[in-house]
């Protein structure tokens, strides 16, 4: 017995596939033809009539505000100053101190984001150097609820009690809490990412 074929005028597809079939077809013509259409039309009666300024601003304050959205993962908070002692003492950096392109503004803003990043909180400061040495950069990392201690950013140490320029740590001009804080402040000393 031969098997049914279709005719000419008969497609081949079942009748339920055609509709899909058409579907996917007319789809097809409107993406290909219709999007660069509509993508020369907008742009023709939005960028390019002097709406531009718009533009760039949306686009700005989209990029700023998503650029650090995941600088910052904030697990369990962590305390103790011992603790974070033993902490830093299992890194040691890798690049070199080099003044105006990895210094103690670059590694601050990268140990603040380490720390964070493993529970501490941690705040960047800028101030005249504790020790008399001109101007510097440093963190406060909380290890009790309320309460910090300085880090020295440049050896990653904890500067503890018993050091003579203790207290001169919590003198200084501006904290920051967050990059984008430090940012503000001066977008080319705390951009460890560009070193």
């Amino acid at each position: 017995m031969a098997s049914p074929v279709a005719s000419p005028q008969e497609s081949p597809f079942p009748k339920g596939r055609r509709n899909l079939h058409g579907l996917l077809v007319a789809l097809i013509v409107v993406c290909v033809v219709g999007l660069p259409i509509s993508f020369f039309v907008g742009r023709s009666n939005g960028y390019d009539s002097g709406h531009s300024d718009g533009y760039g601003l949306g686009y700005f304050i989209g990029y700023e505000s998503g650029r650090f959205d995941f600088y910052y993962i904030k697990p369990e908070q962590k305390y103790g100053a011992y603790d974070l002692s033993d902490w830093l003492n299992k890194w040691k950096w890798i690049k070199p101190y080099q003044e105006g392109v990895f210094d103690c503004s670059e590694m601050s803003a990268y140990l603040e984001w380490k720390l964070e990043n493993e529970g501490w909180h941690t705040r960047i400061i800028v101030g005249d150097s504790p020790f008399g040495s001109g101007r510097h950069a440093w963190l406060l990392v909380e290890t009790s609820n309320g309460k910090y201690m300085p880090v020295e950013s440049t050896n990653m140490a904890v500067v503890l009690w018993d050091s003579p320029h203790f207290d001169n740590y919590f003198k200084y001009d501006r904290t920051f809490e967050t990059i984008q804080d430090a940012l503000k402040y001066s977008e080319t000393e705390f951009d460890w990412w560009k070193s």
